[in-house]
């Protein structure tokens, strides 16, 4: 018995693509003695999202691939200048699973579908394919750091996020890197 091969994605596209990744900060302008909380938030989007519906979960079921783990990795840094690497403040790895079942639900009409398992170990039950494309891809991290960790006077911090997946029947093994706009930070 061979597994399926997994689908072909468009010539000349990713499998996926961070999009609209943004940090913000309260307070912009802060104490020595605060504390500042950041939130990261960014979009995965692409054939891995696209291929993300009850067609292809019920195709993977068959096959015996009975889910989808990404695996994501949050890192807010400072700026430093042009000529130095960014100093890491926090790091945050967490893991989001997409498991196919086959289902009795009265509300829903298929044979197969899908929970979303979160990093929190929260089981979620999404009604619709859209509603599990936003709970497994849409990310929104939140941080918090004591200004003196930043010291004081004026500073540029950004995050970089990664997105990492292995190879299924609807699609091959990749990640995706990007990067947030800088934000500025006033520690008095």
């Amino acid at each position: 018995m061979s597994l399926q091969a997994s689908l072909q994605r468009p010539k000349g596209e990713q499998w996926a693509t961070i999009q609209e990744a943004t940090i913000t900060a309260s307070p912009e302008k802060a104490k020595l003695g605060d504390n500042l909380a950041f939130t990261v938030s960014f979009k995965l989007n692409g054939g891995i999202r696209r291929n993300f519906v009850r067609r292809l979960w019920e195709a993977a079921y068959d096959e015996h691939d009975l889910g989808l783990r990404m695996a994501y990795r949050v890192d807010l840094s400072k700026q430093r200048s042009k000529l130095l690497l960014p100093s890491e403040l926090k790091r945050d790895r967490f893991v989001r699973r997409g498991v196919f079942f086959w289902t009795r639900n009265p509300e829903l009409p298929y044979r197969v579908w899908a929970t979303i398992a979160t990093e929190f170990e929260t089981i979620l039950y999404p009604k619709t394919e859209q509603e599990a494309q936003k709970m497994l891809f849409d990310v929104t991290r939140s941080f918090e750091l004591p200004a003196s960790k930043l010291g004081k006077g004026q500073h540029t911090l950004e995050a970089k996020v990664h997105a990492k997946w292995g190879k299924h029947i609807f699609t091959e093994r990749g990640e995706a890197t990007a990067k947030t706009p800088g934000i500025k930070i006033r520690i008095e």
